[in-house]
């Protein structure tokens, strides 16, 4: 899975307006989720996603940077994730407009020998253990049902292996979320702003 995505965008309106944009919480909830977001360092917020069956649709996230109207930073972790990752959005003055750099990658803690570090170490080597031991029961499950002269088997799906999977909203954000976000929605934002004022 992709671990850390970069895209950049031109708009055709000054940095203050596209701000605008990433910053106002009826605007977000407009291109990208409800939300309570607030322009403030350390404000703890919630994207809200439409609801999936059985996934808990909510993103909590943290401010961690803010310059405006040049650079915010936030965190971003849903339930399926072990930790979070950090959206980054940075704005540049250019001719006609403003660039627009979103920058979301994921968050690699390295574990200090602790007491608490090495517990989290062991139960990950027991989810890496019991993932191989389900893989390795899965494919025997597979193995065992024979074919008779006129069926067809299918490869076996290694089931285990989706576990060790990140967080759908998150996958689904990498994989074409932000791209139609960028391209889309905000654009159509940009334009109701304007032609509103």
């Amino acid at each position: 899975m992709l671990r850390n995505l970069k895209k950049e965008i031109f708009y055709p309106y000054p940095p203050q307006r596209v701000w605008q944009v990433l910053t106002n919480s009826q605007v977000l909830a407009a291109w990208l989720m409800e939300n309570d977001f607030e322009p403030r360092i350390g404000h703890r917020f919630r994207f809200m996603c439409p609801p999936l069956p059985g996934l808990n649709g909510s993103i909590d996230c943290e401010v961690i940077e803010l310059d405006e109207p040049k650079r915010l930073s936030y965190t971003w972790q849903d339930s399926m994730m072990r930790q979070p990752s950090i959206v980054t959005w940075t704005l540049k003055p250019v001719d006609g407009g403003t660039r627009v750099q979103l920058e979301h990658k994921e968050l690699r803690h390295e574990l200090v020998q602790t007491p608490h570090a090495a517990s989290v170490q062991e139960s990950m080597r027991h989810d890496q253990v019991w993932q191989g031991q389900f893989m390795h029961e899965s494919t025997a499950v597979a193995q065992t049902l024979a074919p008779n002269a006129r069926s067809v088997v299918l490869p076996s799906i290694p089931v285990g292996i989706y576990a060790a999977l990140d967080s759908v909203i998150l996958h689904s954000f990498f994989n074409g979320g932000w791209d139609y976000r960028l391209n889309e929605k905000i654009p159509q934002i940009l334009v109701s702003l304007v032609s509103n004022n």
